[in-house]
């Protein structure tokens, strides 16, 4: 295994399909084994259903392994297991009928146990009893808290690290709540941060709390070797909010029809026409990369970015929509030639739908 950082889009595509995605491949199958054995029927087939449709997320996080050096596959076999918490938990909330911010936050207060190595474990399901998943939440927490001990960077990290998870936090929590609510509650979320992003709009902030990016590249980093304070904020700076803000928008964006149809919230809808659309995705893109360019292995961080237009614009929801397959390929220009050999070459990164 190489343990240099691709540098251009060829070799990222190369080696992820050969090295990083196999990997993520084969942890989730072994969670979805350990999913299998959970005594509750409807929980048991929750779990097992929620890996198999979100398997897209685990080996996008995967790539970042790169990043990780020697550590590749202790990095990976965290973020799988911290990927498959957030959607697991995303699958309870949805398939909740009482809004309860007090039980969305229970049960992802496992996310920030995943972080915290030698502290007690929370009470997950205390407002949902009786609830039996089997120890599967627990087990998923012990490999994080297992896995991410033995980083020679996490020490000096963990502090950005479960700040960018409570952000992740709190959005999972005012997403889920009752439909009324969300709206004023995020706006006030936003009012309460804005200091970390005054340039942004509410739900663009939204977004920009609401990936798990940035968190994965810390890890990743955290994985290879010790950093500094300074070198860890600058890190988290760089993928939080903008370029997660850029990344949760392009998933909203290819959710669009799909969202009105369900009444459900989406954030695209908030700008004024298709070219405020742009014009903000082109704001939130340039201040993007004015801090990847900053920092180490920069020219894998903008290929980074720039992959995120063609994993979610070759959506086939898009191509199934006159009307935004015509604003994607605006869209698909700002990510210049790297974003369209991806996008050519879609074949690795085939996002299930």
């Amino acid at each position: 295994m190489s343990t240099t950082v691709p540098s251009n889009s060829l070799q990222i595509l190369l080696r992820a399909s050969k090295e990083t995605i196999p990997k993520a491949r084969q942890h989730l199958k072994d969670w979805k084994e350990v999913g299998n054995q959970i005594p509750d029927k409807e929980i048991r087939e929750q779990a097992t259903w929620t890996i198999s449709d979100k398997t897209f997320h685990c080996e996008g996080g995967s790539i970042l392994g790169f990043l990780a050096g020697e550590n590749q596959d202790a990095y990976i076999k965290f973020m799988v297991a911290y990927q498959s918490i957030c959607d697991y938990l995303d699958t309870l909330c949805d398939k909740n009928d009482r809004h309860n911010q007090d039980d969305f936050r229970s049960i992802h207060h496992a996310l920030l146990d995943s972080l915290s190595p030698g502290e007690p474990f929370y009470d997950y399901y205390e407002h949902r009893q009786p609830f039996d998943d089997g120890g599967y939440l627990k087990k998923l927490v012990t490999t994080c808290r297992e896995t991410i001990e033995t980083f020679p960077g996490f020490a000096t990290m963990q502090e950005d690290m479960k700040e960018v998870s409570q952000f992740y936090i709190d959005f999972q929590v005012y997403k889920h709540v009752e439909k009324s609510l969300r709206e004023p509650l995020l706006m006030h979320f936003y009012e309460t941060n804005k200091h970390l992003a005054p340039s942004m709009r509410w739900y663009e902030f939204a977004c920009g709390t609401a990936s798990t990016l940035g968190l994965y590249c810390l890890a990743a980093y955290a994985a290879k070797g010790i950093r500094t304070k300074e070198e860890s904020k600058q890190i988290k700076e760089a993928y939080f909010p903008w370029l997660q803000g850029l990344h949760i928008m392009l998933d909203y964006f290819i959710d669009q029809e799909e969202d009105r149809a369900e009444d459900e919230m989406n954030f695209t809808n908030y700008y004024e026409n298709r070219d405020d659309l742009v014009k903000r995705v082109q704001l939130l893109d340039q201040e993007a990369t004015t801090r990847l360019k900053k920092l180490p292995d920069a020219s894998f961080h903008l290929l980074i970015k720039r992959g995120l237009y063609a994993i979610y614009l070759a959506d086939s929801k898009v191509k199934a929509n006159p009307r935004m397959q015509k604003d994607a390929k605006v869209l698909l220009k700002l990510g210049g030639m790297p974003a369209k050999f991806f996008y050519y070459n879609k074949w690795m990164f085939k996002r299930k739908t």
